[in-house]
């Protein structure tokens, strides 16, 4: 598991799209409230704008000028930040009271409203401010400009804003870095579910996942496997009960039937002693097929081999190619055996030995004359022996390679060109699981490569 697994996950793609779906549903939100809270907050500031004139007016109509200078000049010894601040003109455009310059620039809204920025001193530095700010008429030659700054209220929506957004980064992040370690966590999962229903597939199907060590949906899903598997086990258990039945079953008057065929030989005119061979070799075929699907059955039944016995494999290997060499070169292919020992294993002569024998004889059986078979024993990477068997036939298409182990399985364009039972992969698998190894098939480019691993033994 890597980086881009965890990425390319459905869990923690799962978690980002939560996430961008929450952080523009909360941007939303929070847009919606600061656009809220600006109308209130510029309601209330006009409000108050339109209040401060009315009470300009009450003060001039009872006290005039002097009175009006003199609040004017008690409102700019206020302390309040947001205070207002104030321009009283006449009908010409003189300054008469106030603190505003003549000529600032305003920008007009409706209504009657005005908008300008006026750079202040604020501790000793100018500082730019925004204001807000109406006209109303005192009298016939007397004007009064109101302003109040919004500044404060928009820097503090600024950093409401700044404050927002660099939450919302944070919480991204983080939610991102917990959702590829929830993703790790989930797929971690999902691959020991994989890689133990492999190993019980391949190995030993009597075998069923450890449900204590999980928990949750996991756990729901090992226990509906191992319902699976036995399901599974419970129908391939019925179906070679079958086949070993019937194997065993017809076995008996099978071989009574080819020993009076046998007897029946000698006594049979010249002409139709033919018949009889033939009728003998189908027999011996079939003999052959129900002895192989009970070796077969008793490999799988039985315990896998304890060891014990040493042999060299590559002494072994050199033993089967000089059996299948002539044959070989009768059908005019190319044949050889590169095995360097010795290369020591533990098993049993006689199954290893039909192991390669009967993968052997179905290279040889197709591949063309012409073609080339060759046989090969290396060191794997670990502590194992590799066998290849390679060949230039026709190959078997990789949909096929899972299935050519099942018993009496034939690849469907081979099974009037060849004689066979389609029982020889299943044997050499049989007999690899025995002795705890694999079989495993790949392309040859062209025809097939077979490859055989075997646990290694290593001398002291």
């Amino acid at each position: 598991m890597n980086f881009r697994e965890v990425i390319a996950s459905l869990t923690f793609r799962y978690i980002a799209k939560y996430l961008l779906v929450l952080s523009a549903a909360v941007t939303a939100l929070m847009a919606s409230l600061y656009a809220l809270y600006s109308y209130a907050y510029f309601h209330d500031l006009g409000s108050s704008i339109v209040e401060e004139h009315e009470t300009l007016k009450l003060i001039y109509r009872g006290q005039g000028m002097d009175g009006l200078g003199k609040y004017v000049q008690d409102q700019r010894q206020s302390w309040y930040v947001d205070r207002f601040h104030y321009l009283i003109r006449d009908g010409e455009g003189n300054t008469l009271l106030g603190d505003l310059p003549a000529g600032t620039s305003y920008s007009e809204f409706e209504d009657g409203w005005l908008g300008f920025e006026l750079a202040l001193l604020e501790w000793g530095e100018e500082v730019g401010v925004e204001f807000l700010a109406r006209q109303v008429q005192l009298d016939e030659n007397v004007f009064a400009l109101v302003a109040r700054s919004f500044d404060e209220a928009g820097k503090q929506g600024r950093v409401v804003v700044a404050m927002l957004y660099r939450t919302m980064a944070a919480t991204i992040l983080l939610g991102l870095i917990g959702g590829f370690f929830a993703a790790a966590r989930s797929l971690q999962r999902v691959d020991w579910l994989s890689r133990e229903m492999s190993r019980i597939i391949r190995g030993d199907p009597s075998q069923r996942l450890d449900v204590d060590r999980e928990k949750g949906q996991v756990k729901q899903l090992a226990l509906m496997m191992n319902e699976m598997l036995d399901q599974t086990e419970s129908l391939m258990q019925g179906v070679r009960s079958v086949s070993d039945n019937i194997a065993h079953d017809l076995r008996t008057p099978l071989s009574r039937m080819r020993n009076q065929l046998s007897q029946l030989q000698d006594n049979v005119t010249p002409d139709r002693s033919a018949d009889v061979e033939h009728l003998l070799a189908d027999c011996d075929a079939l003999l052959t097929s129900f002895n192989a699907v009970l070796r077969i059955s008793a490999l799988e039944a039985g315990s896998r081999y304890a060891g014990g016995t040493e042999l060299d494999l590559a002494a072994l290997l050199e033993d089967v190619g000089d059996l299948y060499e002539p044959v070989a070169h009768d059908k005019g292919i190319e044949f050889s055996v590169s095995a360097a020992g010795p290369r020591y294993c533990e098993g049993e002569a006689d199954l290893l030995f039909q192991m390669f024998a009967n993968v052997l004889d179905n290279a040889i059986k197709y591949t063309p004359e012409g073609g080339r078979v060759a046989v090969n024993l290396q060191v794997g990477s670990g502590a194992e022996l590799r066998v290849s068997i390679s060949d230039t036939g026709p190959g078997i298409s990789a949909e096929h390679w899972e299935d050519v182990f099942r018993r009496f399985y034939r690849v469907e364009p081979s099974r009037s060109g060849q004689p066979g039972h389609g029982l020889g992969l299943s044997m050499a698998q049989a007999i690899a699981h025995y002795h705890h190894g694999a079989v495993d098939l790949h392309d040859n480019h062209p025809g097939l490569r077979v490859i055989i691993s075997l646990p290694r033994r290593v001398r002291s």
